[in-house]
């Protein structure tokens, strides 16, 4: 059993993470090395998907974890979640026989090999429809594991209580935001890395039906190309973290704007939200076609390509375009190509209605 200062000090970090969520990595930090373990995870499990922080000792681990798919088949949670009503901490080796702690491959492959197969975990019923799972990994033994318990279950209704609070405070945060865009009339809607939407203001939401498809997987545009855009910017983004624009066209073919993919940093990323990307839905109203470096923005154009693009949505042939710039026109065929591309158009004809649409 810990000291009692150690005790305490480990409750008052518990409820200083529940009041800010952004401080769970370093609470499990501690509550793991407290215990002779590497650290922790703090879960939020729903119907649809696993969300997961980690404190700095474990989350390599933990991301190659799901990085290989293992979350996909995870023994520990499925089991862990069938005895949910256990109202205490189970370790590995209560979730599995010995012969499954040597021979599952999730043991075998993975677990096993990196010494991170003996963790404790327990399941906390959450104020939604989810489930908060608390896991201290990495412990030398399982026996060290089975050691821990008891102190675990003497921390756990404090645990249980931050742990859910810290949920409530993410959820509240989330439909301020929203409040906040509908305040100033802003179209925007959140998604996660996958693309699904999560929430939106009530402009967003009149492009749903219309302009865009609220699937189960992700959000889907109506245009194929521009949906094919969608898809590629999300891996994008996913791996640069970096935004991108989009031309946005209507259920007949009709641009009608700009949807920009802003990724979500720091603390717009905190524990339980599913949050990584802003989209904003950018429609000008003005009756000027948009400044060369407007365009540029707007669809991810270099400057060459953006003055090219406003050129053609003048009326210019590319031979025009060529004496415009003096350049040769096999500049401009090229740099006309790499247009069509990002802006999801085929045709000159395309591309100047897009354009024009934007005034």
């Amino acid at each position: 059993m810990l000291p009692g200062e150690v005790v305490n000090d480990l409750i008052a970090s518990f409820y200083e993470s529940g009041a800010f969520p952004e401080r769970w990595p370093d609470t499990l930090h501690k509550l793991g090395m407290s215990l002779g373990a590497k650290g922790g995870n703090l879960i939020r499990s729903t119907a649809s998907q696993l969300e997961m922080r980690s404190s700095p000792g474990v989350v390599s681990v933990t991301e190659a974890f799901a990085r290989e798919g293992w979350n996909e088949r995870n023994s520990r949670v499925a089991r862990l979640m069938q005895r949910s009503t256990h109202a205490g901490f189970l370790t590995d080796s209560d979730l599995h026989s010995e012969e499954e702690l040597a021979n599952l491959p999730i043991y075998a492959e993975f677990l096993n090999p990196r010494g991170v197969a003996a963790g404790a975990a327990t399941v906390i019923q959450g104020a939604r429809d989810d489930a908060l799972i608390v896991a201290v990994e990495a412990f030398e033994s399982h026996e060290a594991s089975r050691a821990a318990v008891p102190t675990l279950d003497l921390l756990r209704p404090h645990l249980a209580r931050a742990a859910v609070l810290s949920s409530e405070i993410q959820a509240a945060r989330t439909s301020s935001l929203i409040e906040a865009f509908n305040a100033v009339g802003s179209a925007i809607g959140l998604l996660d890395k996958k693309g699904k939407l999560l929430a939106a203001s009530a402009r967003f939401e009149a492009y749903v039906g219309n302009v865009m498809i609220e699937g189960r997987g992700r959000l889907r545009m109506r245009d194929e190309r521009t949906d094919n855009r969608f898809a590629t910017g999300l891996a994008e983004i996913e791996r640069n973290r970096s935004g991108l624009s989009l031309a946005v066209r209507d259920k007949d073919q009709v641009g009608i704007g700009v949807l920009h993919l802003v990724p979500a940093q720091h603390d717009a990323r905190e524990l339980f939200s599913k949050v990584s990307i802003f989209a904003v839905m950018a429609r000008p109203g003005n009756d000027l076609l948009p400044a060369a470096d407007i365009i540029s923005a707007l669809y991810d154009l270099t400057p060459a390509e953006a003055r090219v693009a406003r050129s053609i949505a003048q009326g210019l042939s590319p031979a025009d375009v060529a004496r415009q710039l003096d350049l040769s026109p096999e500049t401009i065929r090229t740099q006309l190509k790499r247009v069509f591309a990002k802006t999801c158009t085929k045709r000159q004809s395309e591309l100047s209605l897009l354009i024009s649409r934007l005034s």
